[in-house]
């Protein structure tokens, strides 16, 4: 288990992301602080904000679990 903390900018002008990528992870569980929208999924083709909820986790199943799972 890897954890990592990323704490706010002082200077949200000077923020920059990531490229737009896919997890290799089998599961990554994140949880979104500070109502800031920040996280990204890519849905029919267009990227989309995901909207934090509050005392909750999200759940990202990542490349190698969905190679796991298609091979049901």
């Amino acid at each position: 288990m890897r954890m990592n903390y990323y704490p706010p900018c002082p200077q949200p002008e000077l923020v920059m992301g990531l490229n737009p990528h896919s997890d290799a992870d089998a599961l990554t569980l994140l949880l979104q602080v500070n109502e800031i929208e920040g996280l990204q999924i890519r849905k029919d083709r267009m990227w989309v904000l995901v909207k934090p909820l509050p005392n909750a986790f999200v759940v990202n199943i990542g490349d190698t679990m969905e190679v796991i799972l298609s091979r049901g």
